[in-house]
């Protein structure tokens, strides 16, 4: 009887599988051997072949044991649509899913390419276009703010984004006001902030705008929460006759865990929007 029967190994080799598969799929109940001989030896008929080529198919395409069992039980094309069908919804929303992890791995990496350039050309302003970004914000819990506190706050705002289903893609820092900084509280009404990796989404988050437009930038060594280097910076638009907006924006590209060797303050870039009209 065995001569006209496959054995198990020949059986889980012509359709790629481990014979181990197989004896998951007896003990599920999704193919049985057509006998076991006295020493416990699974062998499998021919005719058995189409059942388990349509098992291989389908877990190939992703369907469940689960689901290819409860198939089985009554075959059909229909029910064959259903779970394609199914799987296509899922597949597809797994491409969606992916496309924007690219797109947020594409933001994250935007924030440390060229790093070398960009400390090179610290302390050297420049003039170019960035365009419209929101942010979720939180402000700096008082006056004097140290790096202790600049994490407590960071992690309000980095909290709110998570919480909309987000991921802090696009970087982080703080946000100063321009009025306070020529006072004598430069810090008031700052406070830490986390850009949002696209603008259209989460509308239950309470944002702030930050506008397209042409702006000063400026790279420097120091604490997001320092009001001297945007102070220096206003102080160079002033002198070169542009007007300043409402807003400064530090961004932290370097933080305390990359910090440059030997550096005691985290690596910046200043954004000062000039104001429209001018």
């Amino acid at each position: 009887m065995e001569r006209d029967l496959i054995k198990i190994s020949e059986m889980a080799g012509m359709h790629g599988i481990s014979r181990q598969t197989l004896i998951l799929y007896d003990r599920k109940g999704l193919l049985k051997p057509a006998y076991v001989n006295g020493s416990g030896y699974r062998f499998y008929s021919a005719d058995q072949i189409p059942r388990l080529r349509l098992i291989c198919l389908l877990k190939e395409m992703g369907v469940t044991l689960a689901k290819i069992e409860g198939f089985l039980d009554a075959p059909s094309s229909s029910g064959m649509l259903s779970l394609i069908d199914e799987r296509k919804c899922a597949a597809e929303q797994k491409i969606e899913e992916l496309e924007l992890q690219v797109e947020e791995l594409t933001q994250l990496s935007g924030i440390y390419e060229h790093m070398d350039a960009k400390l090179a050309d610290a302390g050297l302003p420049h003039i170019e276009w960035l365009p419209r970004r929101r942010a979720a914000f939180a402000p700096y819990p008082d006056a004097e703010m140290d790096e202790r506190k600049l994490h407590l706050s960071l992690m309000h705002a980095w909290d709110q984004v998570l919480d909309a289903g987000l991921l802090p893609s696009k970087g982080f820092g703080s946000l100063l006001q321009t009025t306070a900084l020529r006072g004598d509280a430069p810090l008031q009404g700052a406070g830490s902030i986390v850009l949002l990796p696209r603008n259209d989404v989460a509308e239950e988050l309470e944002t702030i705008e930050l506008p397209e437009g042409i702006y000063v930038t400026l790279y420097t060594s120091s604490m997001p929460y320092d009001p001297k280097p945007a102070g220096k910076l206003l102080a160079w638009m002033e002198k070169h006759r542009f007007v300043p907006d409402r807003q400064v924006v530090s961004c932290c590209l370097l933080d305390a865990v990359m910090r440059p060797e030997g550096q005691d303050a985290d690596f910046c870039r200043l954004e000062i929007r000039i104001a429209d009209g001018v």
